[in-house]
């Protein structure tokens, strides 16, 4: 019986567990970063969070295109931004959650003093937060990346027919 390798996933795949994992060890450790210098309670830099998904989901399509010769069929090309994305949130909602129950459980009670409905929020809830606004995040990246790399469709014009 032959072990599971990475190498026998398609293509999309491929790709996008190769870029989601990166990229949720690229937001662990901007996280991470930000707790090494005491600023993990100031929520306001979660908007970096954005910029390393988009990153990571541009560097995703860019490899599936390369991979594909050039011929990037659009929506393929959404099938890896989203699967990137989705990947990368989940991994790190995972950690978030670990991290908000095991690790340091006080970091719970800043978010609840911090947010404006702190008083309803639990640790599912705040996970639930994390996700939508990842996944709302990589859909509107993997749409804006692929208006620039979406195959041109241009054709010679019409002549008219009198």
């Amino acid at each position: 019986m032959d072990s599971w390798k990475l190498s026998k996933l398609p293509a999309i795949e491929q790709t996008a567990l190769r870029y989601g994992t990166l990229m949720a060890l690229a937001l662990v450790g901007f996280f991470l970063l930000m707790k090494a210098f005491g600023l993990e309670h100031n929520l306001e830099l979660r908007a970096f969070n954005l910029f390393i998904l988009f990153s990571f989901v541009l560097m995703a399509i860019k490899d599936y295109k390369q991979q594909q010769k050039g011929n990037l069929v659009y929506l393929k090309g959404m099938g890896v931004g989203l699967l990137t994305s989705v990947i990368g949130v989940v991994f790190f909602a995972v950690w978030v959650l670990l991290y908000i129950t095991v690790i340091s459980p006080e970091f719970m009670e800043v978010i609840r003093t911090q947010e404006p409905f702190g008083s309803y929020l639990h640790p599912m809830l705040v996970i639930f937060t994390i996700m939508i606004e990842g996944m709302a995040s990589g859909f509107l990246s993997t749409f804006a990346l692929l208006q620039y790399y979406r195959p041109n469709h241009i054709v010679a014009p019409v002549e008219e027919v009198i």
